[in-house]
């Protein structure tokens, strides 16, 4: 190889930080010469904000309460919740009678007011929360399907985050120095729901022998709601049903008179069902239309979706080598407000054919049709360095498609038929996500971000406002 071609090579590599997937834009690179002309070029693109009214949400935590936002308005949050028991779960033979029943509700934050005056309410569920369908893990999901509205309530309890409402509230310190706050709400139930479950058990014990049989047979579950108050929402990491009982064991006579307490818990776990039910005001309708910049805002609030130009890229590169590109959202900084919601950290590309089977599917970044871009404080910006292979996927995908409905990507009306047939096929969406890392700091696990999070970005529909990529090449 001459030397002005290594060199070439080297020079395309340190400026256009090209991965290890850089591909051709055309199916018939033939190298000309030695010589490598090392190029870059931009083109426009447009964005839009796209309303998410319902986001999937397998999560193990639970959103309580209302908050009316300046910006975008009213967001209520309740959720639907099951409790699992133990394997072969047994309660003590000595046991003699119920004296208390509470749900604990367990949080280490929550935003908004801390002394803002609440109400929940529980009521109990009539049918069983269908594990197998995907709608109940969507934020859509209508718990009047589940229990019955005109029943009377097993609880109503008057609340605020923190303060006299709640049984705990303490701040302890790890090993590795960080400070956790955990904070309980107790809601007293009725001894009567302790007498079901206990005269359940009486009944059938096989009721309590798995965690299945005994959501079917003892109690299907319970649905928590605000009903009063504005202002706070609550993320419950832990829920516990909790049964107190007297009981009467042997003393020192021989006999069974000496009185103690014991206390059961069923718990709100990964292994059964916890649904969250959020709902969004009229506002964010009227926001998603503002034509002079775009927004993400979390949970199922806002994304932003942009239309690349690949056909534009591919019909002026198709012989050239794309090495880059990159593309990134600015976000403007907002007014000040007493609770500024917090900026998402993290955010997802997807293809908008995608958005809703990439969560489904648990899936992660592939680079090629999905991407995770990290905020960054220090120009205010979520930043894709190299989106190169997404624009060579759709390139391929629209010649496959072209080609099986027996036209020729080459020809300009066939193209703009199979697009006009798949009007998706060049736009992806930008969603605000939650990022879990391993203990060596790789991405296990991408989810919707179901925190109180916004951001304005620059672009929107008015034709001024299109924002801009940018592409490196190399030309044989």
């Amino acid at each position: 190889m001459k030397i002005k071609y290594l060199c070439a090579l080297l020079l395309a590599a340190l400026i256009y930080s090209c991965d290890d997937s850089t591909t051709g834009i055309g199916t018939d690179l033939i190298p000309g010469g030695d010589k490598i002309p090392a190029n870059t070029d931009s083109y426009e693109f447009t964005t839009k904000s796209l309303l998410a009214d319902s986001v999937y949400a397998r999560t193990s935590t639970a959103y309580l309460g209302r908050y009316t936002d300046e910006q975008f308005g009213e967001f209520t949050a309740d959720f639907i919740a099951q409790f699992t028991c133990m394997d072969n779960f047994k309660f003590e033979e000595e046991l003699t009678k119920v004296i208390g029943v509470n749900i604990s509700l367990q949080y280490g934050s929550f935003f908004g007011d801390s002394l803002n005056a609440m109400r929940l309410q529980v009521d109990t569920l009539d049918k069983v929360i269908p594990e197998k369908e995907l709608s109940t893990f969507y934020t859509s999901v209508d718990p009047k399907d589940y229990y019955n509205e005109k029943g009377k309530p097993i609880a109503v309890k008057a609340y605020s985050a923190v303060g006299p409402s709640t049984s705990k509230d303490e701040t302890t310190t790890t090993s590795s120095g960080v400070k956790q706050r955990t904070i309980i709400q107790t809601i007293k139930l009725p001894n009567s729901l302790g007498d079901h479950i206990f005269n359940k058990y009486k009944e059938n014990k096989e009721y309590f022998k798995t965690p299945e049989s005994f959501i079917k047979n003892v109690l299907k579950g319970v649905y928590i709601r605000c009903t009063h108050g504005d202002g706070t929402i609550l993320y419950i990491d832990g829920l516990n049903l909790n049964l107190n009982f007297e009981a009467l064991i042997e003393s020192s006579s021989g006999k069974r008179d000496s009185l103690v307490y014991k206390s059961y818990f069923f718990a709100a776990t990964k292994e059964v069902i916890q649904a969250n039910h959020f709902n969004n005001g009229n506002r964010l309708e009227e926001l998603v239309k503002e034509p002079d910049h775009t927004y993400i805002k979390s949970p199922a609030g806002i994304f932003t979706e942009a239309t690349f130009p690949i056909t534009e890229i591919y019909n002026e590169h198709k012989r050239d080598t794309l090495n880059g590109v990159n593309v990134s959202f600015t976000r403007y900084n907002e007014k000040e407000s007493k609770y500024k919601m917090g900026i998402p950290q993290y955010v997802l590309m997807v293809r908008k054919k995608d958005m809703f089977s990439f969560f489904e599917e648990n899936k992660i970044t592939d680079n090629k049709t999905s991407f995770l871009s990290s905020y960054s404080s220090s120009n205010n910006t979520y930043t894709f360095t190299n989106i190169a292979p997404l624009i060579t996927y759709c390139i391929e995908e629209r010649k496959r498609g072209i080609i099986a409905t027996g036209g020729n990507p080459e020809k300009e009306e066939d193209g703009k038929k199979w697009e006009a047939e798949n009007p998706d096929w060049n736009k992806v969406v930008i969603i605000p996500v939650k990022a879990e890392t391993n203990s060596n700091n790789e991405i296990v696990e991408i989810s919707n971000s179901l925190s109180m999070e916004s951001a304005t970005l620059k672009g929107g529909t008015n034709p001024d406002n299109k924002l801009k990529m940018q592409i490196f090449y190399t030309t044989f």
